[in-house]
């Protein structure tokens, strides 16, 4: 299948000018005085395999008019989390114990709490701001925290990560509310805004993969390497999926097989990975599974969809005769994109490639990898410190490209976004634990021993075009064998996705 012909309208890029959120929604219900604990779908999932396509970025008047439903919709949000929000500030204990060791911090830089004004004077260069003056006090303690892990001061660590309490927020500027998640305050009160902001969960899910690119990019950029690398032969596609989740990368590949007459397979693998998600999986596989099947049903495509284990996986495998020429395989992982809203264990993705790669020298197929992480740019970092920077560098940009598609009125809805869809990746601990993966040699580079699906001139060229008019978003071609293909905002790369194949 050509790209122009994958680019026809109906894979996800949905549209959102024909319609209303409120038609779309149907029954969601949005009342944040509703004390109900317990967060469940209940609506049809349908909206999530809109038949239109829409460019990104959408036009400033097709944007405002989005964001104004989906704040509407938001309800009295902001007027509900305000009092929580300026309450948010915890006190630091002002013992000489603490001050001590705040002194300890090798940077002369790093600001301490002997008083304000010692912290005034090491910006004094940057002028009277008192704005500034806490954001470059934000990122000073950010750095100290990062070097005392790293010299396995636990002690000072913990009392800086206190400190950063006293200037952190989650209504505020982009570093402090970085600064907020990494914050013990996160765990004690951002269960109340994930709460509250789950009851607008399918409003917010479909306004964020509508906004921005990061999903829409790896999905486009996977299934246009699978569709290319099919053979005409092959009359059956198995595609096994690591983080299936919503299923929405799968409507566009749903219709194209319908054209190519070819039948479908859809495995889910089965994966508990408690360690690293700090939010519960919104989607069952159940629910996916009748969603994608009715879709499928519509187009007249013959479509099985499965849940595996890793150990059914590879039994299964297995049982398939050797060099089947009429079947596909695809093995599908696609990771730590913001939509998705989990972190991963990279230990699972390592296993996941491990397997995949074993059975494609059994079978023909192709790898699809897709990473919205920053652990392959942090790979050569000399000790945590840097490793850490590297991570707050990574989704700093991330909070910064929201920011831009935001307008000003809209902080609450903003708010929610970030809260289901960034916080769950910034954790500490979870850095920690990447940290520690990386140091184990748990990383994605080392390559799978198959062959490396060059990115095309054609391609990318496409991938240019759905990104233009915005000029902050570049896309690019990286890699050693030129098989990756990149998404970055202002330099930062945000998404990479690349392809192997048998």
């Amino acid at each position: 299948m050509t790209q122009q012909e994958f680019l026809q309208p109906s894979w996800p890029f949905h549209t959102v000018i024909n319609s209303t959120l409120d038609d779309e929604l149907g029954t969601c219900d949005f009342n944040f005085d509703d004390d109900t604990s317990d967060y469940s779908l209940t609506s049809n999932l349908s909206y999530l395999f809109s038949n239109e396509m829409t460019p990104f970025p959408p036009c400033d008047d097709e944007l405002q008019a989005m964001m104004n439903e989906f704040s509407m919709e938001l309800g009295n949000f902001e007027s509900v989390f305000s009092d929580k929000v300026k309450d948010f500030g915890t006190s630091f204990d002002n013992s000489e114990g603490s001050l001590s060791l705040l002194s300890q911090v090798s940077s002369p830089s790093t600001p301490t709490k002997s008083s304000e004004a010692s912290m005034d004077s090491t910006v004094t260069f940057l002028g009277e701001d008192m704005e500034i003056d806490n954001q470059l006090g934000v990122l000073h303690l950010l750095q100290a925290y990062g070097e005392a892990v790293e010299k396995e001061q636990r002690e000072l660590a913990d009392v800086i990560i206190r400190c950063l309490s006293d200037k952190a927020s989650p209504a505020g500027e982009i570093l402090e509310r970085l600064a907020y998640n990494l914050s013990p305050d996160f765990e004690k009160k951002g269960d109340y805004l994930m709460q509250e902001s789950r009851k607008n969960f399918e409003a917010a899910f479909k306004a964020f993969y509508q906004i921005f690119p990061y999903g829409r990019f790896a999905h486009f950029a996977a299934n246009s390497a699978i569709l290319e690398s099919i053979p005409d032969d092959a009359e059956h596609v198995h595609i096994v999926d690591f983080d299936m989740g919503e299923g929405i990368q799968w409507p566009s590949m749903i219709e194209a097989m319908a054209r190519q007459n070819r039948t479908l397979r859809l495995t889910s693998v089965k994966i508990e990975d408690s360690e690293f998600a700090r939010v519960p999986r919104q989607w069952s596989f159940e629910e996916t599974r009748k969603q994608l099947c009715d879709y499928a049903r519509d187009f007249g495509l013959k479509l099985k969809v499965e849940e595996m284990d890793f150990e059914e996986l590879v039994w299964e495998m297995k049982r398939k005769k050797k060099g089947c020429s009429k079947e596909w395989s695809v093995f599908n992982c696609i990771v730590e994109l913001p939509h998705m809203g989990r972190s991963r264990s990279r230990k699972h993705v390592i296993e996941f490639l491990q397997v995949a790669k074993e059975m494609l020298c059994r079978s023909r197929g192709i790898v699809t990898l897709g990473d919205g992480d920053a652990c392959e740019k942090v790979i050569g970092s000399s000790g945590f410190g840097s490793f850490f920077e590297g991570y707050l560098e990574h989704y700093q940009a991330v909070l910064e490209s929201m920011k831009t598609s935001f307008p000003t009125q809209l902080a609450g809805a903003r708010m929610a976004m970030e809260c289901l869809f960034v916080a769950p990746y910034i954790s500490s601990h979870g850095w920690l634990q990447k940290w520690e993966e990386i140091r184990q040699g748990y990383h994605l580079q080392a390559g799978f021993g198959l062959e490396k699906c060059e990115v095309s001139k054609g391609f990318l060229m496409e991938a240019k075009e759905l990104m233009k008019g915005e000029s902050s978003y570049e896309v690019t071609i990286g890699g050693q064998s030129k098989n990756e293909i990149i998404l970055e905002w202002r330099g930062t790369p945000l998404v990479r996705v690349s392809a192997w194949r048998s």
